[in-house]
């Protein structure tokens, strides 16, 4: 009985390293988070056969264009900081997006917000 309690200690004790290990990992991996202002050059939002991503494209008063993606956890705000739905995100549209850029290079938007 004696060793049946050790080997389980240690298989517990195996398992608790591992996670602190992959804990970690995980805060040491940087992350860029970046807030742009520009104008909305194309929006598109998923479609129900699921074969694209929610996504806008914003060029900013420097000309550059980037593509952010839109998730589920995506704030969307208007003018007066009220919360919108995605149908109030139109091209043309004057923005400012909070965006962080995973270690892949993907952009993902966290707070998208229309301005006056």
């Amino acid at each position: 009985m004696k060793s049946v309690a050790l080997v389980l200690l240690l298989v517990i004790g195996n398992a608790s390293w591992a996670l602190a290990d992959d804990s970690a990992i995980a805060a040491t991996v940087p992350v860029s988070k970046t807030t742009l202002t520009g104008v909305i050059r194309s929006v598109s939002w998923v479609n129900p056969s699921g074969e694209t991503k929610s996504e806008i494209v914003v060029k900013d008063v420097g000309g550059k264009t980037t593509s952010i993606l839109v998730t589920s956890t995506t704030t969307l705000w208007d003018s007066d900081a009220k919360a919108i739905m995605q149908d109030k995100i139109l091209a043309k549209s004057r923005v400012t997006v909070i965006y962080i850029t995973t270690p892949e290079g993907i952009n993902v938007g966290e707070s998208i917000k229309i301005l006056k």
